[in-house]
């Protein structure tokens, strides 16, 4: 709790400064993100969740900008019951994580851009069960997640944007439960996609 309370002070400075600095602005974002575990055995982006959060930008050029945000993420993978017989009849992963991405924007049209770059999560909270209840035994999530992210994002009016992204793990958030490795596949990943509005603080 004391790291969450620095890491919310922090982003509250930053926020504000932010505001104030000429060549910063400040965005608000939040929406709906699904999600699902690489490696599994699942598929289809069945457990839902939401993200919010805020940060601030630096402009470049006309056409790019930087971006730094930190906000709330949840993650996960879910399994409904009965949905495939030879699999346990429910399943259900949440995540939460801090995540905190660096994002370079560039326009590619007069309207429409694209967003990418890194991010580093930190899982505060996890909790696994089926249709058993709590899975307790499992093996342990790893406490950070690299991620790769990619956003396309249109403006919909004066400060105001909707994005569609990916959010990808680069590195397992933990070992295969036989802990067996086959080349790349060292382990179990995130993937996410996210469907957000972001406000932005002053002109753009």
């Amino acid at each position: 709790m004391r790291r969450l309370s620095l890491i919310t002070t922090i982003l509250i400075i930053v926020f504000c400064q932010g505001v104030r600095a000429q060549n910063f602005k400040a965005e608000l974002f939040g929406g709906v993100v699904g999600s699902q575990v690489s490696g599994d055995e699942l598929s289809g982006f069945n457990k839902g969740g939401f993200a919010l959060g805020a940060g601030v930008r630096l402009s470049i050029d006309e056409k790019s900008s930087i971006g730094f945000r930190l906000g709330y993420i949840q993650k996960g993978s879910r399994m409904p019951s009965g949905e495939d017989a030879g699999y346990p009849s429910f399943y259900l992963l949440r995540l939460h994580y801090l995540e905190m991405p660096i994002l370079y924007r560039y326009r590619i049209g007069k309207k429409l851009y694209f967003e990418a770059g890194p991010s580093l999560g930190y899982l505060f909270s996890a909790h696994e069960e089926d249709q058993f209840g709590e899975m307790p035994y499992m093996k342990p999530f790893l406490k950070f997640d690299l991620s790769a992210n990619g956003i396309l994002g249109y403006p919909l009016g004066k400060n105001w944007d909707f994005q569609l992204g990916m959010i990808q793990s680069v590195l397992p958030i933990r070992e295969h439960g036989s802990g067996t490795t086959y080349r790349l596949n060292k382990g179990q990943y995130n993937t996410v996609i996210t469907f957000e509005f972001l406000k932005t603080f002053g002109s753009k």
